[in-house]
């Protein structure tokens, strides 16, 4: 499921990953930064080889 289609009723409920216990707001927002990082990453080989990075299109 999408973060549209997301209960958000659900968000509080702690969920374990790769051995972490975390809320499901928690890991949402942690994944979030995580893609945003790379994001930036990529951004930065594609300015280098001259080309303009696409514009984001987050929700």
């Amino acid at each position: 499921t999408g973060v549209k289609n997301a209960d958000v009723t659900k968000w509080g409920e702690k969920k374990k990953i790769f051995g972490f216990e975390e809320t499901r707001f928690a890991l949402m927002n942690k994944t979030f930064e995580h893609q945003t990082h790379h994001r930036g990453q990529t951004t930065i080989y594609i300015r280098l080889q001259g080309i303009k990075p696409p514009q984001e299109k987050l929700f």
